[in-house]
C-alpha cells in the first residue's frame, strides 16, 4: 500500500479525516474497508500507521497508531529543470523522477524544443503533471512530496545566475563526467540537474548556462534519448547522495 500525503491540518489528536480527491481515491478505486491500514505522510516528514474507522461517501476516518520521523536529510534537494518533451514522454519523466526522490520539477521551454505549452492550458497541464507526481512518490514511499512548477523560458532560467550546484547536460563538448563531478553538501541550496529537449540545447542556450555558472556534465560517449538521460543522470546524482543503492 503506498504512502499517502497528507495536510497535517487533517490531523486531530489521534484521528485523522479524510477527504477530497484522497478519500473517493480510497473508497472508490482501491475499496479501502473499515478495519484496514493506511500510512499516511504530513509535510513536516512525518509518517502515520492507522487503522481505518469509518468509510463515508464524502469522508474517511483513521486512528493513529503509531507514527515516525522521515530520515535525517544529509544532501541537497534536488531539482529538475527538464526541457518538455513531446508525446507521453514528458508524463514519464515526471513520474520516473518522483519515484527517484527529485524534490522539485521545472519544465524549461528551449528553443530546440518540440513541445511548447498552449496558452491557456497551461494551469490543466501542470496540474496533470502534479498529480502523476504526486501518486509515483506515493507508490515508492517518498517522505516529501514533488513540487512541479509552471513551465519558464529556458532564456529566462538561464538569465540569473547559477547556484554552486547547477549541472547542465551538454553532449558532443568537453564536460565532466557525471559520476565524477563534485557534488554540493549544502541543505539550503538545491542541486540543479538540467536536461535538454529532444533536439538538444541551442548554442546560445548552453553558452549563456555556462556564463552564468552552470557546469557542463555529460553521461558519457554515448548520446542518450532526452527522457533516458533525466532518468539516468537522476539514479547517478541520488546514488552519490546515499539516496539510491
Amino acid at each position: 500500500m503506498p504512502a499517502f500525503f497528507i495536510p497535517s491540518s487533517d490531523i486531530r489528536g489521534a484521528e485523522i479525516t479524510l477527504t477530497g480527491d484522497l478519500c473517493h481515491h480510497l473508497r472508490a478505486s482501491l475499496r479501502v474497508k473499515p478495519g484496514e491500514y493506511l500510512w499516511l505522510t504530513d509535510e513536516y516528514r512525518r509518517r502515520y500507521r492507522t487503522e481505518v474507522m469509518e468509510v463515508a461517501q464524502q469522508r474517511m476516518t483513521v486512528r493513529v497508531l503509531d507514527q515516525r520521523e522521515g530520515p535525517v536529510e544529509t544532501g541537497p534537494a534536488v531539482l529538475l529543470a527538464q526541457a518538455l518533451l513531446k508525446g507521453d514522454h514528458m508524463d514519464w519523466v515526471v513520474q520516473k523522477a518522483s519515484e527517484l526522490g527529485v524534490r522539485t520539477i521545472l519544465p524549461l521551454i528551449a528553443r530546440h524544443g518540440i513541445v511548447r505549452p498552449q496558452a491557456g492550458r497551461v494551469a490543466t497541464q501542470v496540474s496533470r503533471w502534479q498529480r502523476i507526481a504526486t501518486e509515483a512518490a506515493q507508490q515508492s514511499e517518498q517522505w516529501q512530496l514533488p513540487r512541479v512548477l509552471e513551465p519558464l523560458e529556458s532564456r529566462q532560467f538561464f538569465s540569473g545566475p547559477a547556484s554552486s550546484g547547477s549541472l547542465v547536460l551538454a553532449e558532443r563538448r568537453e564536460a565532466v563526467g557525471l559520476s565524477n563531478v563534485p557534488l554540493p553538501a549544502s541543505l539550503t541550496e538545491p542541486l540543479a540537474l538540467i536536461v535538454g529537449p529532444e533536439g538538444g540545447w541551442a548554442h546560445e542556450e548552453l553558452s549563456l548556462a555556462l556564463a552564468q555558472g552552470c557546469l557542463a556534465v555529460s553521461l558519457g560517449a554515448h548520446i542518450l534519448r532526452a527522457d533516458t538521460a533525466a532518468v539516468t543522470a537522476l539514479s547517478i546524482v541520488q546514488s552519490r547522495l546515499g539516496r539510491l543503492g
